[in-house]
């Protein structure tokens, strides 16, 4: 793990997930997110809400309460780590707007098989209907039917459900996150056109 700022000539796709997850991780609190999948979740979720919230709004919302924001050991540090953000931000964003839908998932390698972790960014989701409010519209039908699968994995209520089911029960709710995430984006923003062909998720490993 690096832990001097990475320049813009160096950054990549694998360097911007490496050094905000340091960051994430070693400035966070039980409150906070602690890592990309969780962040990117989160931004998906603002991407998802009918309006757009300001970064002063979502920015402090990434570390929890007032009191859990970071005490940069820095100047560079705080500008890196905002720099990225940003990057990411935008990212996800431009990827709604432009009709996909990408979640960035982990993956977990046994060395005989590998799983795709998605509670991670179902938390961050969750975390962000919350800042929101996407998780109380008016149709609750509808919210409760897209918001299903990230409910089941991203809340407590949903984790015990989880302890109830079968391997292809999980499976099948793993594969709806995307349709539903795309559903409740079309509804808030009928204007984008979304693929009929589902990407394939980015894991981060």
């Amino acid at each position: 793990m690096k832990d001097r700022p990475v320049s813009e000539n160096e950054l990549d796709g694998a360097d911007l997930y490496d050094r905000l997850d340091f960051y994430l991780s070693n400035y966070g609190s039980d409150r906070s997110i602690t890592c990309v999948s969780e962040l990117d979740g989160f931004f998906t979720s603002l991407a998802c809400g009918q309006t757009t919230l300001l970064p002063e709004e979502w920015l402090p919302a990434i570390w929890g309460t007032s009191e859990d924001q970071p005490n940069w050991e820095s100047i560079e540090q705080k500008d890196e780590y905002l720099h990225l953000v940003f990057i990411l931000y935008v990212e996800t964003m431009d990827t709604i707007v432009s009709g996909q839908c990408q979640p960035v998932f982990m993956e977990y390698d046994s060395g005989d098989s590998a799983e795709v972790l998605v509670e991670e960014w179902c938390v961050g989701f969750m975390r962000g209907a919350l800042l929101t409010g996407a998780n109380y519209q008016s149709d609750k039908a509808f919210i409760d039917e897209v918001f299903a699968p990230m409910r089941l994995f991203g809340t407590e209520k949903g984790w015990k459900k989880l302890e109830t089911m079968n391997k292809e029960e999980i499976e099948f709710w793993k594969g709806n996150i995307q349709p539903c995430v795309i559903r409740l984006a079309q509804s808030c923003h009928p204007e984008i056109q979304f693929s009929n062909e589902l990407d394939e998720n980015p894991v981060i490993h």
